[in-house]
């Protein structure tokens, strides 16, 4: 089993690279490979790889990613179409969308356009918040801190719908993307510890038999008790600045 680990050391911010490292323990068999934005070329554009991952960048980043990626989109929208797991965490998933406007630099650029959306970006406009939600009948439960908003119909093809929280911008109630098994969300940080039976999740879509989160009593201890205090009405979840 391979799981390519795209750009670590530029995508990593909110401490989104630990999913891989607690990635590691669930599957100590596995082949990690990881690619550097000076790299020439990925691994995946050479063969079959059963998982790849993309973190949280800075928004100066996205531009440079989306045109790292971009020789490589028939490639990418290839092994989305045949199973090939894919996760990108924060605002990693906006490269995949149509259009990128940075509406504080005036700078506006041409994202891969797998997802037909619209990103925005203000700087001026921190949005954070919380999620609960199910994935795949899961539920799903985690953070978001980000300068964008993601405009358009993801009706067809989301990665919750949400219990609490807000979707793709402040008036949506459907968070992320989704597309066969490529699960998109600005959901961040150590999503993957936060959410073991979503990892185990993930785990069998990549063809792991009787899928076991490491550390599952602990981490299903600590995900229980999180999904308790989510539960909670007093628990805020849509816009602090």
């Amino acid at each position: 089993m391979t799981i390519e680990v795209l750009f670590p050391k530029l995508c990593n911010l909110y401490g989104d690279i630990k999913n891989m490292d607690y990635l590691r323990l669930c599957l100590p068999e596995a082949e990690f490979v990881e690619t550097q934005i000076t790299d020439e070329r990925p691994r995946f554009a050479d063969g079959d790889v059963d998982m790849v991952f993309l973190g949280s960048m800075s928004e100066a980043s996205q531009k440079r990613v989306v045109r790292w990626l971009e020789p490589y989109k028939a490639r990418i929208e290839e092994m989305i179409d045949s199973g090939t797991v894919f996760l990108a965490t924060g605002n990693a998933f906006e490269v995949f969308t149509d259009s990128i406007e940075n509406l504080t630099t005036k700078e506006t650029f041409p994202g891969l356009g797998l997802f037909h959306l619209t990103t925005k970006v203000d700087l001026f406009d921190r949005y954070n918040g919380k999620n609960i939600g199910p994935v795949d009948g899961i539920r799903v439960a985690g953070f978001r801190s980000q300068f964008s908003q993601v405009y358009g119909d993801n009706s067809d093809g989301y990665f919750m719908a949400c219990e609490k929280g807000a979707g793709i911008n402040r008036k949506s109630t459907l968070e992320g993307v989704r597309r066969k098994n490529f699960f998109g969300t600005h959901l961040l940080g150590p999503l993957l510890i936060l959410n073991p039976l979503f990892t185990e999740h993930l785990m069998g879509l990549m063809g792991v038999q009787e899928p076991k989160a490491a550390l599952r009593e602990e981490t299903i201890a600590a995900y229980e008790q999180r999904l308790e205090e989510f539960s909670n009405p007093k628990v805020t979840f849509i816009d602090s600045h």
